[in-house]
C-alpha cells in the first residue's frame, strides 16, 4: 500500500482525487492539506511515501512548502500536480526537490504512471511540460537538440519507452493501438537515425527525458 498527503485548496477536485485513487486498492491517503501551511503542520508527524501537492495554494504556495521542507532537508518524494505548467514554475519546483510535475488534465493512467515512477526512485516530467521545456529555449536552441524534430505526442511515446514501458502498456495508456505505438517509434527512430532502443535511452536521458 502506498501512503499518499494530497494537498490542494479545490476541495472538490482532491476529495474526488483521493477517492478515486483509493478505489484502486493499493494507494491509502492518510493526509489532506488546503494550503502549504496545512502540509507543513502535516509533514511534522506523517512521513507519506509520496505527498501530491498543486503549486497555485493560499497562504503558503507549494513552491514556498517545499523550499521550507528542502531549508529543514526533510522534503518527502512529491510529484507536483498543477493547472500551472509555466516553465519557470516547473523549474522552480524541480530546483526545490519535487519528483514528478503533471498537468491536472493529465489521465488517471499517467497519474499512477508517475506515481509508481518516482517510487522507484525516477524523475517523472509529463511529455506535455517536457516538450515545452524542449522547445522554449531552455537548455538547447531547436537547432542543438535533435529532439526538436519530433512532434508532442512522438515525444510522449519516447518517454515511455525509454523509460521501458512496453508498446501494449503504451497503447493503452494513450488510447492508441500497439500497432500505432510500433509505428510511432519507427518514425522516431528514423528522425533521431537511431536503431536500437539503448540509443534511445541514452537520448532520453541526456535531454532530460528521464532520469537515470
Amino acid at each position: 500500500m502506498i501512503d499518499l498527503i494530497i494537498a490542494d485548496d479545490h476541495v472538490v477536485l482532491r476529495e474526488a482525487l483521493c477517492e478515486l485513487l483509493e478505489t484502486k486498492g493499493k494507494y491509502q491517503v492518510v493526509g489532506q492539506a488546503s494550503d502549504g501551511e496545512e502540509l507543513l503542520g502535516l509533514l511534522e508527524h506523517a512521513t507519506p511515501d509520496i505527498v501530491i501537492l498543486d503549486v497555485t495554494m493560499p497562504k503558503v504556495d507549494g513552491l514556498a512548502a517545499l523550499e521550507r521542507l528542502a531549508a529543514n532537508g526533510k522534503v518527502p518524494p512529491v510529484l507536483v500536480l498543477s493547472a500551472n505548467e509555466a516553465q519557470t514554475k516547473v523549474r522552480a519546483a524541480l530546483k526545490a526537490g519535487a519528483k514528478g510535475y503533471l498537468p491536472k488534465n493529465a489521465k488517471l493512467e499517467e497519474l499512477e504512471f508517475a506515481i509508481s515512477s518516482i517510487m522507484s526512485g525516477k524523475t517523472y516530467l509529463s511529455p506535455s511540460i517536457t516538450e515545452d521545456l524542449m522547445h522554449g529555449g531552455n537548455v538547447d536552441s531547436p537547432l542543438d537538440n535533435p529532439l526538436a524534430v519530433l512532434t508532442k505526442r512522438e515525444i510522449e511515446i519516447m518517454t515511455h519507452l525509454a523509460d521501458g514501458m512496453p508498446n501494449r502498456e503504451i497503447g493503452k495508456m494513450l488510447h492508441i493501438s500497439t500497432r500505432t505505438v510500433d509505428t510511432h517509434r519507427s518514425n522516431i527512430l528514423k528522425k533521431l537515425k537511431v536503431k536500437t532502443n539503448a540509443e534511445l535511452v541514452k537520448l532520453a536521458i541526456g535531454h532530460g527525458l528521464i532520469s537515470v
